[in-house]
């Protein structure tokens, strides 16, 4: 991942509890004329535990109090360090794309629909309930009505480096098992503050 911005949104997706696909390409259809790709696909299940830095209360609250905890959680994430416009965000086409990846093609249509105008959809399947959201990161503050989650790259820088804090003992014992990158600088930089 040579993208700055999509690996500390990377990391705080996975310090979040979330397992992730990076860069996923959505292919020319009938309905999409130009290849494009999503910058992160995560999904998180309920009771999801890791010993270092993955309890409940190492949580980022201001994303996780915005789902059910007992649902199995879907994002689609889009990043964006410089300019750009809101329009292109989130195309219809290529949401509709994604959602099938999320294993649920039955029935996704009407969902996709609704998920166009807002910024989860919910549902139940098999008597498990789910929600898939839409995240946007970016430089700058919300603009307008929009409907996705915006969060700001100085908010998810601040939980990195704190979550790093809390845990910097083990965190540095095992920095280099982290892909080289904006995790292993930000460890190493921590621990020699």
């Amino acid at each position: 991942m040579n993208n700055p911005g999509e690996e500390i949104v990377y990391w705080y997706l996975r310090l979040n509890g979330f397992f992730l696909i990076r860069n996923f390409v959505v292919h020319r259809t009938e309905e999409i004329k130009y290849p494009t790709d999503v910058d992160l696909l995560a999904v998180r299940f309920p009771n999801v535990y890791e010993t270092v830095g993955g309890k409940s209360k190492d949580w980022d609250k201001k994303l996780l109090d915005r789902f059910d905890k007992d649902a199995i959680l879907g994002v689609i994430c889009e990043v964006k360090t410089g300019n750009y416009e809101l329009k292109n965000l989130f195309k219809s086409e290529s949401v509709k794309y994604v959602l099938p990846r999320f294993g649920f093609k039955q029935g996704m249509d009407k969902y996709a629909d609704e998920f166009e105008k807002s910024e989860m959809i919910e549902f139940l399947y098999n008597k498990q309930k789910y929600q898939i959201a839409k995240i946007f990161v970016s430089n700058n503050e919300k603009q307008g009505d929009s409907h996705f989650m915006h969060f700001h790259f100085s908010v998810l820088k601040k939980f990195i480096s704190n979550r790093i804090r809390l845990y910097e003992a083990d965190k540095w014992r095992d920095r280099m098992f982290f892909p080289p990158g904006y995790l292993q600088f930000l460890i190493d930089q921590i621990h020699n503050e």
